[in-house]
């Protein structure tokens, strides 16, 4: 988990179970928390898999502050099909809606996300779930997000920064 920092939310009291299992990062849904880079990013292109079932509920954070709600302080690229305001996944949370998708449960689904200036576009597993511009959050960091009794598993993380981190 070297590059990595688990972080706590007043939501979540503890930082999670947080390890490394056959190569992926892994949280067994024990307790709640994220994960979060060292670095902040304004511009990047990210790639990852991630592997949970049929009803998960994850996130991926782009550009949030290290300290806060994470989806607050930043965007939650959303990882639950079932989200109650119909901001599912590929949607950036209470920002931005994704076009209707389902994930592969418990199988490896692959995002590709592209952050320039205001500018994001999301790919499921090849297809553009967005395509759109939100100004909220211009830099911050990349997190990884577990929920109590949502298991969620990452891997093949590949973050190509468009400028240089801070």
């Amino acid at each position: 988990l070297a590059g990595w920092t688990p972080h706590t939310t007043s939501a979540a009291p503890a930082t999670g179970d947080w390890r490394v299992e056959e190569g992926a990062i892994s949280c067994p849904g024990t307790t709640a928390g994220w994960l979060a880079t060292g670095a902040t990013f304004s511009d990047f292109t990210l790639k990852l898999q991630f592997r949970g079932a049929e009803r998960v509920n994850s996130g991926v954070f782009l550009r949030s502050e290290k300290t806060g709600q994470p989806h607050q302080t930043g965007y939650e690229l959303q990882i639950w099909d079932y989200q109650p305001q119909g901001y599912n996944t590929g949607s950036l949370v209470g920002s931005l809606k994704a076009s209707p998708v389902k994930i592969i449960p418990d199988e490896w689904n692959t995002y590709e996300i592209e952050a320039i200036g205001d500018h994001f576009t999301i790919v499921l597993n090849g297809k553009t779930l967005l395509d759109a511009s939100n100004s909220k959050h211009a830099s911050g960091v990349i997190g990884l997000q577990c929920q109590k009794d949502n298991p969620i598993r990452f891997r093949n993380i590949r973050l190509l920064p468009l400028e240089k981190p801070r």
